[in-house]
């Protein structure tokens, strides 16, 4: 299994790593749009657009790192309860559900971007496309079924130690 993970986690965490690095552009975005704003009385034009554009990468960019690395919330109160038995069919059905959830998000994102870019739809003050954006944002939640059908493998298994390492 770890022979798999291994190049999940590698992408998975380098698409986390350029959403991050996206939200530190928004950041640093917003502190020159104050400092400037103060400073000259004019705000930095198309800094919202901007931000909007880069914010859907950073939402979208992190989710299949964290589907891998089973980040999410999880009630396990039955677990301690159950036989272990229980306890794995449990966790294999809500993984399960999860991936059956970020296949629903996955086709409504496709379907989204579709219509954004039958629309020809773009941001207010810089006038940049938005489907771009979108169909990125899309390619994430699309990379998130591979990864969530590796966890859902990997419970059935009783694998359930993600590598720390890579």
């Amino acid at each position: 299994m770890q022979r798999f993970e291994r190049p999940f986690l590698l992408i998975s965490r380098a698409a986390a790593a350029a959403g991050v690095l996206c939200l530190l552009m928004v950041a640093g975005l917003s502190v020159a749009d104050i400092v400037l704003r103060e400073a000259t009385g004019h705000p930095i034009r198309g800094a919202g657009d901007i931000a909007g554009l880069l914010t859907i990468l950073i939402i979208a960019s992190c989710f299949p790192a964290g589907l891998l690395e089973r980040r999410q919330i999880k009630v396990t109160f039955l677990g301690s309860v159950l036989p272990a038995w229980a306890n794995r069919i449990l966790e294999v059905f809500g993984a399960l559900m999860t991936g059956l959830m970020f296949l629903a998000i996955a086709w409504f994102m496709t379907q989204h971007a579709q219509r954004v870019t039958a629309n020809h739809q773009y941001t207010m003050v810089l006038n940049l496309p938005i489907a771009p954006w979108w169909w990125i944002a899309t390619a994430c939640f699309w990379a998130c079924v591979p990864a969530q059908l590796f966890v859902i493998l990997a419970e059935a298994l009783g694998y359930s130690s993600t590598e720390s390492e890579v």
